[in-house]
């Protein structure tokens, strides 16, 4: 897999403008004062909470997040999850970046396999279930304990969410603010809610920060609005519904292969 995504000519064409574009971008007031603003966020974020743990999923938001905050308090806490069904070299993603910025990293992983468990409830899977929402089994066991385990003792978390996400993501930021506390009495950041996906583009670009190499998978879908790509688990859910898992055997043809042999149900499901 070492020669996955199949990137093709359109793709780096496609790419090539939009790094073009994001340094313009990066010129204008907009994308200043919103950096700025999530930079003046961070520094009130460690004065109030010296021990905030960074969640650092290896996306482009949270990557940008990751950078923001070493620069702003060197020597930083961040946690990530890892498992088998990451996109590959996720793992060596941060903890090199992790090691450049100075950022001390612990990488959790769940107790099961989630590949395995996968494979356990195919029978049940399809092109309608959303195994990455936040209520599903697979993502409460996977992922959601076993961040919060780790962050447990923490007084507060940084999320590398942004507002225009989605709905429920914009509600939640202009009902709570950047900063809000959970009934658990742990505190919940989220510095960089306001930046647009061209902000992330804008920030990585000018930082010298390579995006994971899913993110240049942008002419099959994305040609437009290549900032869509969601760095998740690389199996589908509900998304299977809007041609992912075409885009997958585009891109990715080992991981289409092991999809087929988890779930038989989803070959086909473009």
């Amino acid at each position: 897999m070492d020669d996955e995504p199949l990137l093709r000519a359109e793709d780096l064409t496609t790419w090539s403008s939009w790094v073009a574009t994001a340094r313009l971008h990066a010129r204008s007031p907009g994308y200043r004062r919103r950096v700025a603003q999530a930079r003046s966020a961070m520094e009130a974020l460690y004065r109030r909470h010296p021990d905030a743990l960074l969640m650092w999923s290896a996306g482009k938001d949270s990557t940008a997040m990751v950078h923001l905050a070493s620069t702003v308090r060197p020597g930083c806490d961040a946690c990530s999850e890892k498992d088998d069904l990451d996109f590959p070299g996720e793992r060596a993603y941060v903890e090199r970046w992790a090691y450049q910025w100075g950022v001390a990293i612990t990488i959790v992983a769940p107790e099961m396999s989630p590949a395995e468990w996968v494979a356990e409830h195919a029978g049940e899977l399809g092109p309608s279930t959303d195994i990455h929402a936040r209520t599903a089994e697979l993502s409460k066991r996977c992922f959601y304990e076993v961040v919060e385990r780790a962050a447990e003792d923490r007084s507060a978390i940084v999320l590398g969410l942004r507002a225009e996400e989605s709905r429920g993501r914009a509600l939640n930021r202009y009902s709570r603010g950047l900063e809000y506390r959970k009934a658990s009495g742990q505190f919940v950041a989220q510095p960089i809610a306001d930046w647009t996906g061209i902000d992330v583009m804008a920030y990585l670009v000018t930082n010298e920060i390579d995006p994971l190499p899913v993110y240049r998978c942008v002419a099959f879908m994305h040609r437009l609005d290549p900032w869509r790509i969601r760095k998740s688990w690389w199996i589908p859910g509900v998304s299977a519904r809007h041609g992912y898992t075409a885009w997958l055997r585009h891109y990715y043809p080992s991981l289409y292969h092991r999809l087929v042999e988890l779930v038989p149900r989803q070959q086909g499901c473009t």
